[in-house]
């Protein structure tokens, strides 16, 4: 048997919409059960669960329980749109602002922790609330800032730019300070469940092979799942269409090193543990190749500010330098999950090049 979290958020509707539509077998001896994502993480690791989504601070505070599923994530080869900051004045007004935290924008707390001081010249005093509207709500009272993520922040950004808000990806501004790219959902795997249930690895891949049709399917009838998340939460269809294409499900190498890279800092910073290693299970074998990298600015400190500040920066692209290329190049060893009798077939190497 094996227990799958399922979830209605609407920037997942792509891999979850087609299981609850019919449109994708799903393989036999599963259960699912539903809920918000900060609902079935903590249902993951009540032992509730056997694989459900995650955001990637959940897998570096309890990597000893957990390992990652190769597929599916949901993750972008740039900025994502899907990680706001909304604030009340303008960044480089503050010195201390005081930021509301919903449970599903954990993500955003890590980002912000970690590039707030060099990035955004302030030092953030968190305030954890529960739920976006929340967030939202300490806005008019306590907060300068609120994180939001999923349909709420999407829903927001419009009527709070209109509203005079300063509103700033988080995605993006990680992409800016680091050149790399961040995986938001990640799908675990419970470690004690690999070891009770003798057919784990066989389960595991059948739900993989279960989200790929089932994602093929949600391309094949885009308009369909575009017009049904319109009805459900008023975000107009041809909008999610394009949110929905540039969402990558995937890993690639760039998202390897930018998941690698959020862990160092996380780590450095005493924000999560360490993660010296990514474990997968079933392994994962090969990553997809990176794609092309963008031109990089020449940034200079005025450009900066107007970055921050929502304005266009006046410098041109230039290609990347030498030395920027030769340290794109390193990707860190990956571990896998143990599977001794399958080490080397090649159905593991299509968990690793599968679209």
């Amino acid at each position: 048997m094996l227990r799958l979290g399922l979830t209605n958020d609407v920037d997942l509707a792509p891999l979850f919409f087609p299981l609850e539509a019919g449109w994708a077998a799903t393989p036999p001896g599963l259960e699912t059960k539903n809920g918000t994502l900060a609902e079935l993480e903590t249902m993951l690791l009540a032992g509730e669960l056997d694989i459900a989504p995650i955001g990637p601070s959940t897998y570096a505070n309890h990597q000893k329980s957990l390992f990652l599923l190769p597929y599916p994530v949901r993750a972008f080869d740039l900025a994502a749109d899907a990680l706001f900051l909304i604030s009340n004045k303008r960044l480089d007004k503050y010195e201390k602002p005081k930021v509301a935290v919903a449970p599903t924008a954990t993500t955003g707390e890590v980002i912000l922790s970690v590039i707030s001081r060099n990035f955004y010249s302030f030092e953030p005093q968190f305030i954890r609330v529960s739920s976006e509207i929340s967030a939202l709500t300490a806005l008019t009272g306590e907060a300068d800032i609120c994180v939001l993520s999923g349909e709420i922040g999407m829903r927001s950004v419009g009527p709070a730019k209109g509203k005079g808000y300063f509103v700033e990806d988080l995605t993006k501004a990680w992409w800016l300070y680091t050149e790399m790219s961040l995986p938001l959902v990640l799908f675990a795997v419970r470690r004690a469940w690999t070891e009770q249930e003798a057919n784990a690895i066989q389960m595991s891949r059948a739900v993989m092979q279960m989200f790929r049709g089932g994602l093929q399917q949600a391309k094949d009838q885009m308009p369909t799942l575009t017009e049904r998340a319109e009805k459900r939460t008023g975000l107009p269809a041809e909008a999610l269409t394009g949110h929905y294409a540039a969402q990558r499900y995937e890993l690639n190498q760039n998202h390897l090193r930018g998941l690698l890279e959020f862990y160092r800092r996380a780590g450095q910073a005493r924000i999560t543990p360490f993660v010296e290693d990514l474990e997968f299970y079933p392994p994962l074998v090969t990553p997809a190749p990176a794609p092309p990298a963008p031109p990089r600015r020449s940034i200079s400190e005025d450009d900066l500010a107007k970055i921050k500040n929502g304005e266009k920066p006046n410098s041109r692209p230039r290609p990347n330098s030498a030395s920027n290329r030769a340290a794109a190049q390193g990707l860190r060893v990956i571990k896998g999950g143990k599977d001794p009798a399958t080490e080397g077939e090649d159905e593991d190497k299509e968990d690793g090049n599968d679209e």
